[in-house]
This record gives C-alpha cells, structure tokens and sequence, in this order.
C-alpha cells in the first residue's frame, strides 16, 4: 500500500509540473518529474528527472520517431548517489541516429560471488563508484538497416570490498581502480513505430566493442552485445513484446563489465548481479494491454542465466522470474511512461520496481 500511494503521489506531482513549455512547431514538450524510484538494487529513491522530447524534422515528416532527451538525479535511501544523461536523437529522416548515457554513480552494491551456483546466503555488501559516457552513432545504410560507430569510456573509481569478506578475499580484475577506453562497431535493423511504447515492428541490433591498453584502456578485452525484440499487435491496442539479449565478453574483463543478470531491465525479481560472470543471456516477454484513460497493464515473464563459457548453460540450472504492473502514460501520444512492476522467482529472490520507461 505504501508503494501505491508513493506511485500515486509522483503521478500527482508528475502532472503539475509536466508539460510547462511547448513549441508545436517541432512538437517540443519538456517535463519536470520529481521521481520516487524503488527497486531491489536501491530501496526507496528520490531525486529529479527533466526530459525533453522533439521532432528534429517538422511534425509532418512521418519517418522521424520522436527523439528525447534526460537529465537525472537521483538519492536513494542506501546513501547511493547517481547523475545522469540518456538521449536517443532521431535525425530528419532518421538518416542518423545517435543515443548516449553518461553518468556517474557512487553505489553500495551487494555481492555473492562469480558463477552460476553462488548462494543467497552468501551475500555481502561493498561500495563502488564509477564514470561512464558511451555515445553511439548510427547511419543508415537502406530502410531500416543501420550501421554505427561507438565509443566507450568507464573509469572505475574505486571498489570497496567489506572488510576480510568474500570479495575482499578474492583475486580478480577490476578490483583496484581502473580505466577503460573502447571503440566498435554496431549493425541494426529496426522497424519499429516507436521508440517508448512500440506496438509492431522488430529491432535486431549487435555491437560488437574493442578494449586496448594502446588506447590508454588499463584491461584488454572485447565485448559483444546481441539484442532483439519483436512487438505484435494481437487485439486493438493489446501489444506482445519478446526481447532475445546475449552479453558476451572475452579476453580480461574488469568487475564492473562483467555480464550481470538481474535488475529493472532485465530478470524483474532479482537483483542486478544476483548473478555475474563474462557473459550472460536471457529471453523476456510482456503482454501489454492498455485499461482505460493513461492506464496499460503489464504481465511479464522471463529465463535467463551467467556463464563463462556456452558450453557451462544448462537447463536444470536457468534461472526464472516471473510478474506483472501498472502503466501511467505521461506523455499521451508517445507513451512515456511511468511504470511500477513486481517481479518474483522465489522468497529471496523477489521485488518492486517504480521507474521510468519500459524494460525493453
């Protein structure tokens, strides 16, 4: 109930103070959100999120997705701190696409080991703190198919293990201060109606990132990043939603680029890094079916697992969670919404999440 009446309070707030400027011209809207966040990995979060979203074209060109921009701050009650940027600009004609995240983020995190066998039971907590910025620009070749350029840099500022614990005890790297400087290429194909919300269309995308000591990077390794996800219209507005991800790393991956299953994006129910080792993969999928005004309901479902190498999965260890939520359309027409789930795949592994925007 509690949860409840915190999401019904941001929504209020959220209503008040959204929407303060338009220009129709490019259909530019800004939003002032305070947020109230919950998930397993920070409890109870307060902070601010302003995003914009426009056209870069003029409101009749029909091939431009509505492109956003966020700015984020965000406190949680774990004394965990994050600073943010997430923009997907669509160029006129989406001829370019370019996306970015960049933040920073001072985080007392929970650790239980590497592998897929680690133990609820052996738990413990440790402090990380971290800058990142990956700007990602893609071209297109032909209709939907695109090609990219990214860029990756992190810089790890510290990790700090709980005193003669587990991961204090343990050799690895990444577990002294570290810094990494990558570039790779991406290849995609998307037709999706749009880019918060899709109700048809399919999105396959790979990246493929290199990370060289030659590029003042302190690790040398490579990571691979495979996403697809398909949305089907089944009735009216009644929209299916399947998502196909692999993280794959080789060579010597650093702790925080470890794969990580878990987490508001990925297995709901439990906690980002429940589960890590050099790669990991999963298969999601949403039944989403709007009730009535601003209001979607959610169902969901989920398996996933970490692995070192392909031939370590297995059937009889997979990991499941399962789950469903609310939706409050924010912006009516492009369906940026706030959304508060419960995912669960047992007693320990199990939780709510009040976030922004949908998982995939």
């Amino acid at each position: 109930m509690r949860a409840l009446l915190l999401f019904l309070l941001t929504i209020a707030h959220g209503f008040a103070f959204s929407q303060f400027k338009r220009d129709s011209t490019r259909n530019l809207k800004f939003f002032a959100l305070p947020v109230v966040l919950r998930t397993p990995e920070t409890g109870w979060a307060f902070g601010l999120s302003g995003t914009v979203t426009f056209k870069t074209s003029g409101l009749k060109d029909s091939l431009t997705r509505t492109s956003s921009v966020a700015l984020y701050g965000i406190f949680s009650l774990r004394e965990q701190n994050i600073q943010g940027l997430d923009a997907s600009v669509f160029f006129p004609k989406e001829k370019y696409i370019l996306n970015m995240s960049a933040g920073h983020l001072y985080f007392p995190d929970r650790f239980w080991g590497f592998g897929q066998n680690t133990i609820n039971e052996g738990m413990e907590k440790y402090i990380y703190e971290q800058v990142l910025v990956t700007p990602h620009l893609k071209r297109k070749i032909r209709g939907p198919f695109f090609a990219g350029i990214i860029a990756d840099y992190e810089n790890v500022l510290k990790v700090l293990p709980m005193e003669k614990g587990l991961m204090d005890s343990l050799t690895f790297t990444g577990k002294m201060p570290y810094q990494l400087v990558g570039f790779g290429l991406s290849a995609s194909y998307d037709t999706r109606n749009s880019a918060f919300w899709p109700t048809k269309g399919l999105f396959i995308q790979t990246q493929y990132i290199g990370f060289q000591k030659e590029w003042r990077s302190d690790c040398s390794f490579n990571k691979w990043i495979t996403d697809i996800r398909y949305f089907k219209k089944i009735v009216k507005e009644h929209v299916l939603a399947i998502q196909l991800y692999n993280y794959t790393t080789v060579g010597n991956t650093p702790f925080r680029s470890l794969g990580m299953l878990g987490g508001a994006d990925n297995l709901r129910g439990y906690y980002q890094g429940r589960y890590m080792d050099k790669s990991m993969c999963s298969a999601l999928i949403e039944y989403r079916a709007p009730l009535f005004w601003r209001i979607s309901a959610v169902a969901f479902g989920g398996v996933g697992d970490v692995y070192n190498r392909v031939s370590d999965l297995s059937i009889s260890k997979v990991k499941f969670s399962f789950g469903g939520g609310i939706r409050l359309a924010v912006q009516k027409k492009d369906r940026f919404n706030i959304r508060i789930d419960y995912g669960y795949s047992d007693n320990y592994n199990q939780g709510y999440y009040i976030t922004l925007t949908e998982a995939f």
